[in-house]
């Protein structure tokens, strides 16, 4: 059996050149993720998370992967920010059981119906305002990140956004290693079939990797706007991948 090559080990000055050369992707994950941080988290604290995870990349990066040190260290960057900010757990008993609300509002009514349900219509049915609504499900963009962790999967103790998995064509192949090709194509299909907005919103965000406010720029609405839109959009795709869950 041939005798696998010996890793490279880099020296000081070569990691801090990989460290300058990754910092704008570690800036632009942390304020992709920043908003409606809770006061407690700062961008400051995601940026340096996620160079905690850059340097876990460069430490453990192998040449032997199947896979490039800058599509390797964006994964760790993306992992560690989205497990900082799942580890403060700072969503209130009160904030969830409005969101798991919200959330079983828009089911009702999109079986009873068999259509999309409005925000006025589940607004009408929880007895609540349009802006009560709307701050619940903002507060789901940071509650709610689609890590398939909430499957009960992770990949060497770091959370994977299933969404960003699956708009990156370098790691489109990860889903598929953890047999969950069933999983991308139900998703596909449920955004596929979300309303033009949203589904724009999330081809923007993940696909396009823009921050909410340059597209509240494109599509000429506020930030906050795009953040409960996003919300709205995780609230029901959280569904889709329960559902998944409990048919496995």
């Amino acid at each position: 059996m041939p005798k696998r090559p010996k890793k490279h080990k880099l020296s000081e000055k070569e990691k801090e050149r990989i460290i300058e050369q990754f910092l704008p992707r570690v800036k632009y994950y942390a304020n992709k993720y920043a908003f409606g941080l809770p006061s407690e988290l700062s961008v400051e604290d995601l940026v340096s998370a996620g160079v905690v995870g850059l340097l876990e990349a460069i430490e453990r990066y192998d040449p032997s992967m199947n896979a490039t040190l800058s599509t390797f260290a964006d994964f760790r960057i993306r992992g560690a920010i989205i497990d900082e900010i799942r580890s403060m757990q700072w969503a209130s008993k009160d904030a969830r059981k409005k969101l798991e609300e919200v959330r079983n509002a828009y089911m009702e009514i999109e079986k009873s119906y068999n259509r999309l349900a409005t925000d006025e219509e589940v607004a009408e049915k929880l007895d609540i305002t349009l802006d009560e609504l709307y701050k619940t499900l903002s507060i789901a963009n940071t509650m709610n990140m689609m890590s398939l962790e909430d499957l009960g999967i992770n990949k060497d103790g770091k959370s994977l956004d299933i969404l960003e998995c699956i708009s990156k064509e370098d790691e489109r192949d990860i889903v598929d290693v953890l047999n969950l090709k069933e999983l991308k194509s139900v998703l596909g299909k449920a955004i596929d079939g979300l309303p033009d907005n949203e589904r724009l919103v999330v081809t923007l965000y993940y696909f396009e990797e823009l921050t909410m406010k340059e597209i509240g720029k494109i599509l000429n609405i506020s930030e906050s706007r795009v953040c409960q839109l996003h919300g709205k959009v995780l609230v029901k795709l959280k569904s889709i991948m329960e559902d998944f869950r409990n048919a496995c």
